[in-house]
């Protein structure tokens, strides 16, 4: 049976062409993933084989989120872990990140997604996060070092200046040695300048402290008994890893760096093998059908149903593992060239042969066979029911169904669907949002599961302006005669469309969100001035000696968690609140941050069960604090965050390092004349922005853009997997009807005619899906928009036009659809074609 499938497949290898492409597509993706994280790791492995400490002593951060200021340790810990026995030596180390190395253009040079770090000279060898490769080690503030691929990238030479930009300021300093990148830990192929260790903490802390301290252990010393030594003499506020350890964390920290393009190529791997079963699913449908009499007859010669539905499977077995095949091909491909645009940038990522893992040629070939062989199941098992006694008919046609069973089970889950969205409506924040996208998975499937009920009522409706010549009605009735293969071939777009459609109506409403927000939040700031990071302070000094700058507004943030969910802390400088951002108070009095209390915005108050009067614990960087509530605020997109004023903000562990500023011009003064000057005060500081509230709201935009970009690759991808299937459809349709198309051609239509006919049934599929699927994303996007109205997403935008544009460019790609087919269609001879049984 294994034999007749695979004939049966090169027979008719035109008939599944399309199945092994969608197969193809998914599984390309999905081994792409996962080779180019294999290489990654190995490439990791390697270059951490023999690069760190024995032992590595970190401070315990209390919280998960990242605080504005690292933790640190004394110089006396350092002293304390050299007394435990089996300690050879030791040396405090600083590692900050959120460094920038300006290029010979005075611009941030580009670091591809990688952090640039800032560290200090180390003191001992065995201990060394890195090495010096070329000429000599910093001495004070005014030397420095750049790691080497760094320098030959940017063209820096030995004893020349090199500007950079540190956490506490902006150094111009000569370049005195070339080392290696960071060899260990989170900073592992990132950028690195290096300077000598008290001008490290002068200049990356503003204050004395280590971050880390490295450990060389005696010859002979277990590293994992020293370590439980050290961790019993210095207690649970240390944290000591292995060396192993270390070599996790910094894969991890690197696998998080790169693993957006991971993350990407499985989201379309889904998305191609999602939208690609409805394919499968209908190919095999029709392919039955249309081989019923083929198939009856091997009943009627001694097959046995199993052994019938064996033979469908076969050719579902045989497809799966050539596009499983392919797929994986095309993944090592991908992979390839995801590697070589990094090596082609000249980024510091350590290299290693591409892996192709026994675990990835697995996983691709259960998902390629699985999938296939799952959607060609209902066929092939409709297939071994063929009584023998068909193979004696002239008439082939498989008995349908009833729809009764599918029907009421979809009519359940819309139902289902329904309560669910009510519940959902009247819970406010995340977990709202969550049962909106629940309620709309069970909205699909429940039209999935009734569509053919109504495709045929629907493909009527639809039809109806394009009038009532004859290709239009016969190619409406063929969308309407078999509702079954119709809602199939319908629902891959519809379930595309109304994911695409559904995101973009929230990031419409996000973006009017944040036009009205901070149209509504920042009231007498003309200018608003932001970075990529917190800057130094420095900034907003320098700005406030700007002639025609009245006030200088000062907002820092850093991490925190109030009952173990991670918030933001803001401390605001004085008057901040009082005109140059507008809140609206809704209980309580801000008057009460100058005596050390905060405020909440509402959205957040009611997510912690808080109110006025009120005390709480908030976790910071340097441990628990307990605060009262003071005042209530309306949700304010500049706020939103626990609010302290700057003296509780430091008292909590905040640096002083600076996220917002807003600048008051004075009255009488030119806008763009103060703009220019301020811009001139922080040349220094070339990632530092300084916008009016109009750019500023275009900035905050920004991001919105850049998913919206991705929705778009996504939309893009979706209506190609949804056109492959209404091509499958008409050219399996054409296969099928090859005697009706000679009759209708030997009564007098004529090949335009065929040609319309076949793009009416195109369109009409299309249509169906893609309004069905528009109708439910932009009910879903305003329900999520609905209950997230605290949470950002203040105003409703649905952007009709966009909406009304994708339908046309539905039916565009249905027209498109119908071109191959059509052209088969139109060749036929006509006599053969009448004479095909």
């Amino acid at each position: 049976m294994l034999k007749l499938g695979l004939r049966s497949v090169l027979a008719h290898r035109l008939r599944f062409v399309l199945c092994t492409i969608a197969v193809l597509l998914g599984i390309g993706f999905v081994s792409g993933a996962m080779v180019f994280s294999d290489t990654l790791a190995a490439a990791l492995k390697k270059n951490f084989a023999t690069a760190t400490a024995d032992l590595t002593v970190t401070p315990v951060s209390p919280i998960t989120g990242t605080p504005n200021r690292p933790a640190t340790l004394s110089i006396e810990t350092a002293d304390r872990i050299a007394a435990v026995p089996g300690v050879a030596a030791t040396d405090a180390q600083l590692l900050v990140p959120d460094v920038e190395i300006l290029g010979k253009d005075g611009q941030p040079i580009d670091t591809y997604s990688l952090a640039t770090f800032g560290a200090s000279w180390p003191h001992d060898d065995r201990t060394a996060p890195f090495k010096l490769v070329a000429g000599a080690a910093p001495w004070g503030t005014e030397q420095l070092t750049l790691d080497r691929n760094t320098a030959d990238r940017e063209g820096y030479e030995l004893g020349q200046k090199v500007k950079v930009v540190t956490p506490a300021r902006a150094v111009t300093a000569t370049l005195t040695g070339l080392t290696t990148a960071g060899l260990s830990g989170t900073s592992a192929g990132a950028p690195l300048v290096g300077f000598d260790s008290a001008s490290a903490q002068l200049l990356l802390l503003g204050e004395p402290g280590w971050t880390s301290i490295g450990v060389a252990l005696q010859p002979g010393q277990n590293a994992d008994t020293v370590s439980r030594a050290i961790q019993t003499r210095l207690g649970d506020t240390l944290k000591v890893r292995t060396a192993a350890q270390v070599e996790a964390d910094g894969e991890s920290a690197l696998d998080d760096t790169f693993g957006g393009l991971t993350a990407a190529l499985l989201l379309f791997a889904g998305l191609a093998l999602f939208v690609g079963t409805f394919l499968i699913v209908n190919t095999f449908a029709m392919v039955v059908a249309q081989r019923g009499r083929e198939l009856a007859l091997l009943r009627a010669v001694g097959a046995s149903r199993g052994q019938v539905t064996s033979t469908v499977l076969a050719e579902a077995l045989v497809i799966g593992v050539i596009g499983s095949t392919l797929g994986l091909l095309l993944g090592v491909g991908v992979a390839a060239a995801i590697q070589l645009m990094y090596q082609r940038l000249d980024l510091a990522i350590p290299s290693a042969a591409l892996q192709v893992s026994p675990a990835t040629i697995i996983a691709s070939y259960l998902l390629g066979v699985g999938i296939t062989a799952a959607a060609a199941y209902p066929a092939a098992h409709r297939a071994g029911k063929l009584p023998p006694v068909v193979a004696l008919r002239a008439d082939t046609t498989l008995p349908e169904r009833s729809l009764v069973v599918r029907v009421v089970l979809g009519g359940f889950l819309l139902l289902m669907a329904v309560l669910l969205l009510l519940i959902s409506l009247s819970t406010n924040g995340l977990p709202g949002a969550i049962l909106v996208g629940l309620a709309t998975a069970l909205v699909l499937l429940g039209l999935v599961m009734a569509l053919p009920l109504i495709s045929r009522y629907a493909v009527r409706g639809l039809m109806l302006p394009f009038g009532r010549r004859a290709p239009v009605v016969i190619g409406r009735r063929n969308a309407e005669r078999n509702p079954r293969r119709t809602a199939a071939t319908a629902s891959a777009l519809m379930i595309s469309l109304a994911l695409v459609s559904g995101l973009v109506v929230i990031a419409a409403s996000a973006k009017a969100s944040v036009d009205q927000g901070i149209s509504d939040a920042i009231g007498t700031s003309e200018l608003v001035v932001t970075g990529d990071r917190p800057f130094s302070t420095a900034v907003g000094d320098s700005m406030a000696k700007v002639q025609g700058v009245s006030a200088v507004h000062r907002v820092r943030r850093s991490a925190g968690e109030v009952d173990d969910q991670p918030v933001t802390v803001a401390g605001v400088s004085d008057g901040t609140l009082d005109g140059p951002v507008t809140v609206t108070t809704t209980t309580g009095s801000l008057d009460t941050l100058a005596s050390g209390q905060v405020a909440l915005p509402r959205n957040l108050a009611n997510q912690l069960d808080l109110a006025v009067g009120k005390t709480f614990t908030l976790v910071t960087g340097t441990g628990k604090h307990q605060l009262t509530v003071g005042a209530v605020i309306a949700p304010n997109r500049q706020t939103d965050a626990v609010i302290t004023d700057l003296a509780t903000f430091t008292e909590l562990g905040g640096g002083e390092i600076d996220a917002t500023l807003y600048l008051e011009v004075a009255d009488g003064t030119d806008l763009g004349t103060v703009r220019q000057a301020v811009l001139g005060a922080v040349k220094d500081y070339p990632t530092v922005a300084v916008r009016d509230q109009q750019a500023y709201a275009e900035a905050q935009r920004g991001p919105i853009d850049s998913i919206l970009v991705i929705v778009g690759a996504l939309l893009g991808f979706a209506v190609l997997i949804a056109l492959l299937g209404i091509v499958n459809t008409l050219a399996l349709g054409v296969v099928e009807r090859t005697r009706e198309l000679g009759l209708l051609r030997a009564i007098g239509m004529d090949r335009p005619q065929v040609r319309r006919m076949l793009q009416v049934e195109a369109v009409a599929i299309a249509l169906f899906g893609a309004l069905l699927g528009l109708l439910v994303g932009g009910f879903a996007g305003a329900a999520v928009q609905h209950v997230m109205v605290d949470d950002g997403l203040a105003v409703l935008d649905v952007p009709v036009l966009q909406l009304v544009g994708a339908a046309v460019v539905a039916a565009v790609f249905g027209v498109l659809a119908a071109i191959w087919p059509s052209r088969r269609a139109v060749r036929l001879d006509v006599l053969r074609a009448i004479a095909t049984e």
